[in-house]
């Protein structure tokens, strides 16, 4: 199978042996970064000159691709090339790292998430926005096993953020992704497939278990988000996951660590900068990808004022020592960076290599460029 969309021309493929590349060997860097670009119309509120202007230069200088827009799950499960069946199978993988023995069985995920009503429609708040105790996790999911007992609905919830339900046969479904809904308006339609009607009747009832537990009465007299439905989505059996396309893995989301382990990656949590990262990684060189959700977390839940701070963060922590790597103002050597950013309208992937930073003839792009606006 070969990747598809934007992660094609990643890299080579590694031997599955292959855990840190010869000394000698230099470092080729994918970063992936969600919500990087902004909605369309946005773009005119962003103050160019003042807003991460050396990421603007290295989108100018390096070699750009387009693509439609694509969730963050999906561009991840391509980039280790598992196939989508009925679904984009993220529950049995996550479920997997979260200490769950998926076996050969269907696992869906049955994420808590407050509905909150707005003039416009609904919108999905999900972690982190919640922040759930385990104590609150486990009140809730008990009182949800009761009701459902008679179905044969059991939720498991390993993480207080990631509830699952294990099914023998296929649920049925097909759904969105958590990024095409997290901080966002719930779609006008949620659920398809051949048994969508029975799982939404399942969300209804669901809601109306939520609606006066305990836990939620607390919780709205303390004045955070109540838990008031469940996200389904993500169903499948656990996949095979061919891709052997980075040495390293560097990320705080559980699919990419879910995929680093079962493609036999190294795993390690997304650092703080990319000094830290230069100071961390092994020094052996090799093919590393790092996720950051900054800019996604930021634009979803805090708003442009939000992702205009993060994106200068970014800048600041980030873009900064990685274009002297490549431009060899400090020791690296970073022979190739790919910079992969999605948003709501589109996806865009620029490849920057050593000569490239000499292109000084290439103009900084304006957002609204970068965006494709």
């Amino acid at each position: 199978m070969t990747c598809a969309g934007p992660f094609a021309g990643g890299g080579r493929m590694l031997d599955s042996s292959h855990k840190a590349a010869p000394a000698f060997h230099p470092v080729h860097l994918t970063l992936f970064i969600p919500d990087l670009l902004l909605p369309g119309g946005m773009e005119s509120a962003i103050a160019d000159g003042n807003t991460a202007p050396l990421l603007r230069r290295m989108f100018g200088r390096g070699e750009l691709q387009r693509f439609p827009v694509i969730d963050a799950e999906v561009w991840l499960c391509q980039a280790f090339e598992v196939e989508q069946r009925e679904d984009w199978p993220v529950a049995p993988l996550t479920a997997a790292i979260d200490g769950v023995d998926t076996g050969s069985d269907y696992w869906l995920r049955a994420d808590p998430v407050y509905l909150q009503l707005q003039r416009h429609g609904t919108r999905v708040l999900a972690a982190p926005a919640l922040t759930l105790s385990d104590e609150e996790t486990a009140a809730l999911t008990a009182a949800l096993n009761a009701h459902f007992s008679a179905d044969g609905i059991t939720l498991t919830a390993p993480h207080a953020t990631r509830w699952y339900i294990r099914q023998n046969e296929s649920a049925g479904i097909t759904a969105p992704t958590l990024a095409a809904t997290a901080g966002r308006s719930l779609p006008p339609t949620v659920l398809s497939g051949s048994r969508a009607s029975y799982w939404h009747r399942v969300l209804t009832e669901a809601q109306m278990v939520l609606h006066e537990h305990p836990v939620n009465q607390a919780r709205e007299a303390h004045g955070l988000p109540v838990v008031n439905s469940l996200l389904l989505w993500g169903g499948g059996r656990k996949p095979a996951v061919p891709g052997r396309h980075f040495t390293e893995i560097w990320s705080d989301d559980p699919l990419a660590t879910a995929l680093a382990v079962q493609s036999g990656a190294d795993s390690q949590p997304a650092p703080a900068s990319a000094a830290l990262w230069f100071g961390a990684r092994p020094k052996t060189g090799g093919r590393h990808l790092i996720t950051l959700d900054r800019a996604h977390q930021a634009l979803r839940y805090g708003g442009p004022e939000a992702w205009l701070k993060a994106v200068n963060t970014l800048e600041e922590m980030w873009f900064g020592a990685l274009w002297g790597a490549l431009s060899g103002s400090m020791s690296g050597p970073l022979k190739e960076l790919v910079i992969v950013a999605s948003g709501p309208d589109a996806c865009l992937r620029c490849t920057l290599r050593s000569s490239d930073t000499l292109k000084f003839w290439r103009r900084p792009l304006t957002w609204a460029a970068i965006s494709g606006a």
